[in-house]
């Protein structure tokens, strides 16, 4: 029997780091992100799926309002305000925020636009109390080595983070505000071929570019790194 070989299924690998900013205070307020466990106030919300721009709904959106969830938010105004809440509007964007973001991509050689603009990602599972996350096209292109492997980067973003989820019971899903509103940057790697011992060594070289910077936190929950993964004729992919 042929010996099998990861190669002879055509896998291709694409990354998606999420990696939080060490700034002072949140993206769009001056609430400062702190890690907190005690809650003084709460409230609920009904999120439900509207069109776009485009007059068109979005498919997630309408699968996620068919869970009919009630959302249960919990907030410590030492780390949230009320633009967290949705009840006011969003401040000008953390300049610490930006600078940072131009370096990571100055860092990774990427393209950065001349002007940057907010875009809304339409999310309605509770995670962002407005039904839509804040994110900002930063930059396009640019690479890393890592050896001799050259790994190509499809975008940069800035974007605002989710609200941390504590639970559900029932109809009713629970979440932390503290964390929403943390500047982090999305990146976005090409497609690449790679034995499946050399992916985490991929991962990790980035994790060791952005730690560079000294300018990312660092703990539990500072970077998630989503896997893209395709195979040959697979007609689609999965994480």
């Amino acid at each position: 029997m042929k010996e099998f070989s990861i190669k002879d299924v055509g896998v291709k690998v694409g990354l998606e780091i999420h990696q939080q900013l060490a700034t002072n205070k949140k993206l769009f307020c001056n609430c400062t992100p702190i890690e907190s466990d005690e809650y003084s106030t709460k409230f609920q919300r009904k999120l439900r799926a509207s069109k776009s721009e485009l007059g068109e709904f979005d498919p997630a959106a309408l699968f996620e309002s068919t869970k009919s969830k009630t959302i249960m938010y919990y907030a410590n105004h030492e780390s949230s305000c009320l633009v967290e809440q949705d009840e006011e509007p969003p401040h000008e964007l953390d300049k610490d925020a930006r600078r940072i973001a131009l370096i990571i991509s100055s860092a990774l050689k990427s393209n950065v636009f001349s002007e940057i603009y907010p875009m809304r990602k339409t999310v309605i599972d509770g995670s962002n109390t407005t039904g839509f996350q804040r994110t900002m096209l930063i930059s396009q292109g640019g690479f890393y080595n890592v050896g001799d492997v050259k790994i190509g980067i499809q975008s940069i973003c800035l974007e605002e983070d989710a609200a941390k989820i504590l639970g559900e019971e029932g109809s009713i899903r629970k979440f932390g505000l503290e964390r929403l509103g943390v500047p982090l940057v999305e990146i976005a790697t090409e497609p690449f071929e790679a034995e499946l011992t050399e992916i985490k060594k991929i991962a990790l070289s980035l994790g060791r570019i952005l730690r560079s910077t000294k300018k990312v936190k660092r703990g539990l929950g500072s970077i998630r790194q989503d896997v893209n993964v395709s195979i040959k004729d697979g007609g689609g992919h999965s994480n």
